[in-house]
């Protein structure tokens, strides 16, 4: 509860007894203010009729603060930072901002983007805490509250004050074991594709249509792959991977990451799926974007981590610039 004297206190004396607390001279202090030595005194006065104490004696060096005022000293440095940077007068500086991020992604972004993320907050801004969870239905409703700071999702439909920055296309890549029999062909082809049964990765709440390009590509020219296991975790379909000679299709990001590199291996999906995908209009192409509410949009730290994650998100795509017309955001 905010009391009587606090409504009462001119927040600018503070100022004032902090100036003079580092100058101890009334005309330098004064000079520092831009005000003259009497309205100073006059600010002096106040002060020790606030504080009930007469803060400063004058001596033949200067002005030698009270017991009081020392007190005051070590109080008010913090308290006028942290009133700066409530005014939005302070800079924002990630090494030393300290605040935490809810970020809403599913399971299969968050493998290829947490380790380049995290690594890169350990170096510039280590006091910065990440609150990962998975997407859920009414994630642009706790964006509103609050309760979340982005969502990377396949935005199919947004409310007005939702603001959807498409996260630029990643290269697909075909995984498999390290010693499954395609693993050494320089080149696969679409019936070596074909020929073996495959993992589908998918994006929890959305309609089938709106999650697998291959298939809906596929299917306009009459084939079809086999499909043995849908799941949204890439871990859990790495493991099926090692065990059988089942193949997944999957962003490129998940091999620059290096996590499973002693366990599967990826090579480039057929030349004629390209071919197919590029002659293709598909309708079902969800495009996964990096949502956020515009209540942050003048916020500095959420610009920075906007901007940060938008990098860690799309970095994989430099990797395989030759395939940027394989367009695929979910597989």
């Amino acid at each position: 509860m905010i009391s009587r004297k606090l409504i009462r206190t001119d927040l600018n004396l503070l100022v004032a007894l902090q100036i003079l607390l580092e100058e101890r001279n009334v005309t330098r202090a004064a000079e520092r203010l831009s005000v003259s030595q009497p309205a100073l005194s006059k600010t002096l006065q106040k002060l020790r009729d606030s504080f009930e104490d007469e803060l400063f004696t004058r001596t033949a060096h200067g002005l030698v603060p009270t017991p009081r005022a020392e007190e005051l000293g070590a109080e008010l440095p913090g308290l006028l930072e942290t009133v700066e940077r409530v005014l939005g007068d302070v800079a924002f500086s990630p090494d030393t901002y300290a605040g935490s991020f809810k970020l809403f992604m599913p399971p299969i972004v968050c493998e290829s983007l947490l380790p380049g993320l995290m690594a890169e907050l350990a170096e510039v801004a280590p006091n910065v805490q990440i609150i990962m969870a998975e997407v859920p239905p009414d994630y642009q409703d706790q964006l509103k509250k609050g309760e979340a700071d982005f969502a990377a999702f396949v935005a199919v439909e947004t409310d007005r004050d939702i603001l959807a920055e498409p996260i630029a296309a990643i290269a697909p890549r075909c995984y498999m074991r390290i010693d499954h029999p395609l693993a050494k062909k320089s080149e696969i082809t679409l019936q070596d594709f074909l020929d073996y049964p495959h993992l589908r990765l998918y994006l929890p709440g959305l309609t089938r249509q709106n999650t697998s390009m291959v298939d809906d590509v596929l299917g306009q020219y009459g084939v079809h792959r086999t499909i043995v296991l849908e799941t949204t975790q890439f871990s859990s379909a790495v493991g099926v991977l090692s065990q059988t000679d089942s193949l997944l299709v999957a962003n490129a990001g998940f091999q620059e990451g290096g996590l499973y590199s002693e366990r599967i291996v990826g090579h480039e999906v057929p030349a004629e799926l390209k071919r197919m995908i590029r002659n293709t209009h598909s309708g079902n192409r969800g495009k996964m974007s990096l949502m956020r509410h515009t209540r942050t949009s003048r916020s500095e730290p959420h610009k920075w981590m906007r901007a940060l994650l938008m990098k860690h998100l799309t970095s994989a795509e430099k990797a395989d610039d030759g395939n940027k017309d394989a367009d695929l955001d979910a597989n």
